[in-house]
């Protein structure tokens, strides 16, 4: 079984914490005369630099250290609460089956023309990994519901810092270049629920069936 999500051709809806903006901005001062005020524009190198540090795992530098972006110890659980909205303050799934997918592939896609930069996650849970999901189960093991949220969690931040944070020095673990560092660990960073009209909950068999979740992140000059 492979998921994708669905337009549901609803703007307002469609667009609550869906979309992150970025925006850039220089002011130019002559003594203490503000001269210029513009957002600035964005290269080819900008959008990589995202989309590779997103994708990146972990490697072994010459001199033993590591290198590390936010798919360090990346991964995806699903849950089966079907009611509640996404909200940017969800710490973790509502009713999270805390099982992990068996694979996880990554990939890097971009186009020709440099507008578009893509992280591609592939998360695949084998026949056999998660339980049978049905209304009504009274099975061991099996759970009673629909599949009806999806979590991708990666190597963030900790968000702990007072706003604003005046030059700020995020500590790192010994030994370790990883990044984000301040207070890095793995955490829910995007969720996907048929509760948002996502997608519509389902019951899910998975004694004898696969599933397949594909996450995009995406960066673009528009």
């Amino acid at each position: 079984m492979i998921i994708k999500t669905k337009d549901i051709g609803i703007k307002e809806l469609e667009e609550n914490y869906t979309k992150i903006k970025v925006n850039g901005f220089g002011e130019i001062y002559v003594g203490d005369e503000l001269v210029s005020k513009r957002k600035n524009k964005w290269t080819r190198y900008f959008m990589s630099s995202i989309i590779v540090f997103i994708a990146n795992g972990i490697a072994t530098l010459a001199d033993a250290k590591c290198v590390g972006g936010m798919s360090y110890g990346i991964t995806a659980r699903i849950g089966t609460d079907t009611v509640t909205n996404t909200s940017p303050d969800m710490a973790d799934l509502v009713s999270k089956i805390d099982i992990a997918p068996n694979s996880i592939t990554r990939r890097l896609i971009k186009e020709p023309d440099y507008s578009l930069y893509i992280a591609e996650f592939v998360f695949t849970w084998n026949a056999g990994t998660l339980p049978d999901i049905y209304i009504g189960a009274t099975a061991e093991g099996d759970i009673d519901g629909k599949v009806g949220e999806f979590g991708v969690y990666l190597f963030t931040d900790s968000d702990d810092w007072s706003s604003g944070s005046l030059n700020p020095s995020r500590g790192s673990k010994s030994g370790d270049v990883l990044i984000p560092i301040g207070g890095g660990a793995t955490r829910l960073a995007s969720r996907i629920a048929s509760a948002d009209d996502a997608f519509d909950a389902f019951e899910f068999y998975g004694s004898i069936d696969p599933l397949t979740f594909k996450w995009r992140f995406q960066v673009a000059i528009v």
